[in-house]
C-alpha cells in the first residue's frame, strides 16, 4: 500500500473535521444538533406547533444511533430550543415543539450554513461538488460494507 496516499487520506479527513468545527463555531451548536433542530423547526408550523419526531428517519439521515438522537434531543431541550411532552392522542409517542429561541437559533444557524455552502460551491464549482459527493457516497458504501461484514 502506498504510505504517502494513506497519509494524504488521513490528512484530508482531518481537514473535513476542521470544516465541521468551523461550522460549529459559527453556529454555536454541533452539526447533528443543528440538523435535528432544523428538522423539527422546519416541520412545525403555527397551526401545529408540535410534531411526532420520526426518529428512525433522523437516524438514517444522520447515520447515528437511537441513543444518539435521544442525547441530541436532551441537549436541545437543556438549551431551551425544544420542548417535549406526551402526545395526548397516543401516549406512546412524544410530541416535540420548537421554542421561539429554538426557531431563532435554527434560522441563524441555517443562514450561516447557507453562507458557508454558497462560498464553498462558488470556489469549488458545482460539477466538482457533484463528483466529490458521488465519490464520498462510494467511500461511505465501502466503509458501510466493511462494518457490516465485521458484525456478521
Amino acid at each position: 500500500m502506498d504510505m504517502e496516499l494513506r497519509e494524504q487520506f488521513f490528512t484530508i479527513i482531518n481537514h473535513f473535521r476542521r470544516l465541521e468545527s468551523a461550522l460549529m463555531a459559527e453556529c454555536e451548536m454541533q452539526i447533528n444538533e443543528m440538523a435535528v433542530l432544523y428538522s423539527i423547526a422546519g416541520n412545525c408550523c403555527q397551526e401545529c406547533p408540535n410534531i411526532n419526531l420520526n426518529v428512525p428517519k433522523i437516524q438514517e439521515k444522520l447515520c447515528i444511533s437511537k441513543p444518539a438522537v435521544s442525547y441530541i434531543l436532551n441537549a436541545l431541550e437543556k438549551k431551551n430550543y425544544i420542548t417535549r411532552e406526551i402526545d395526548s392522542r397516543d401516549r406512546r409517542k412524544v410530541s416535540i415543539g420548537v421554542t421561539e429561541e429554538g426557531k431563532e437559533v435554527a434560522a441563524q444557524s441555517m443562514g450561516k450554513y447557507e453562507e458557508l455552502w454558497s462560498e464553498i460551491l462558488e470556489r469549488f464549482g458545482e460539477e466538482n461538488m457533484r463528483q466529490l459527493m458521488e465519490l464520498l457516497r462510494e467511500l461511505d458504501h465501502c466503509t458501510s460494507d466493511n462494518t457490516e461484514e465485521k458484525k456478521s
